[in-house]
């Protein structure tokens, strides 16, 4: 009896054993799976974080394709011995695309990007650094008034964008060059200063300073060779996005602001600090991320009187709006 008692225990030790082992074994699988687990979810993540990156507003800097040797060392910046000269409104243009790349570009049948997917790009890079790009001139217009930047049809109510720019936002957009043509199928030509005390055409050259750019599609427009031929308004599939630089004009008259390129005078608490403007557009498939002036209505009454109503007239060049007083 006590044999058939001890059996049975000494049965039982066993059994406990073998128990033990199935735990282990079962617990060493869990933590296995959890391991697995942890890393496929590592691996998901880690992918996610890749797309972002690719998708992700901010891109480099870095001037990565030959540029002419006049692109190279723009300032946007007019040193303050030459602020006090009248504006000459440019001394032609430099692409920062050969006649060759752009023929080329154009033989490959590429596929450019409208406006607003360009304008849409740009404001991201924009905002994602800080920088100033403020919807201007017309485009504000239309943007308050009729609460659109194109008509219902597709169609834009102008030939090109105009923004303002802060010297260091335009020469940020400049490095910018590379990604717009090889993603959007657009690049950028620069209009610059003339030098010192040559106001005629036939004496005049370029400096390095650059005073207005033109962000243009490949896709229509004909290369331009001569200077002075790129003076004229650019003419491509889409409009072009038109930067002009405002440029504070010195501690002698400070609060003021000058464009750089028709000699316009604003008062810098009108423009400045930028305001957000998220803008959902209908037929346009994401939120606009764009940038307004800080008193638009009044700077709008200053240039156009009353821009309520439709007119054919565009403002004068050289306006000045540093005070409060309004155009009648």
């Amino acid at each position: 009896m006590r044999h058939r008692i001890g059996h049975p225990s000494g049965s039982g030790g066993s059994s406990s054993s073998s128990d033990n082992r199935i735990t282990q074994q079962k617990e060493e699988q869990q933590q296995h799976r959890r391991r697995g687990t942890r890393w496929v979810a590592f691996k998901i993540i880690f992918t996610i974080c890749l797309v972002s990156l690719s998708l992700l507003t901010l891109v480099p800097l870095d001037r990565n394709v030959h540029v002419p040797l006049e692109l190279r060392n723009i300032t946007a910046l007019i040193p303050p011995h030459l602020k006090s000269e009248e504006p000459f409104f440019g001394c032609g243009a430099e692409y920062f695309r050969s006649n060759l790349e752009w023929e080329q570009k154009t033989q490959q049948r590429t596929t450019c990007s409208s406006t607003l997917e360009v304008l849409s790009w740009l404001m991201d890079q924009v905002n994602s650094r800080n920088s100033t790009m403020m919807i201007a001139y017309g485009e504000l217009i239309h943007l308050l008034r009729e609460k659109a930047l194109i008509r219902s049809d597709g169609t834009y109510y102008d030939d090109d964008f105009d923004t303002w720019v802060t010297p260091s936002s335009f020469e940020t957009i400049l490095k910018l060059e590379p990604y717009l043509w090889n993603n959007f199928g657009w690049s950028i030509r620069v209009f610059f200063r003339c030098s010192e005390g040559t106001k005629d055409k036939l004496g005049k050259h370029k400096t390095n300073i650059a005073v207005f750019a033109q962000i243009l599609p490949v896709c229509g427009h004909k290369y331009q060779y001569n200077d002075l031929m790129a003076m004229e308004k650019a003419v491509a599939k889409y409009p072009a996005i038109e930067m002009y630089v405002l440029q504070s004009i010195g501690h002698e008259q400070e609060g003021i602001l000058r464009e750089n390129w028709q000699g316009d005078f604003f008062a810098e608490d009108w423009l400045l600090p930028a305001k957000p403007f998220p803008f959902d557009m209908p037929g346009f498939n994401k939120t606009l991320n764009l940038q307004v002036p800080a008193q638009s209505e009044k700077l709008l009454d200053c240039m156009y009187g009353n821009w309520h109503v439709y007119s054919t007239e565009h403002h004068d060049k050289g306006e000045n709006c540093t005070s409060s007083i309004a155009k009648s």
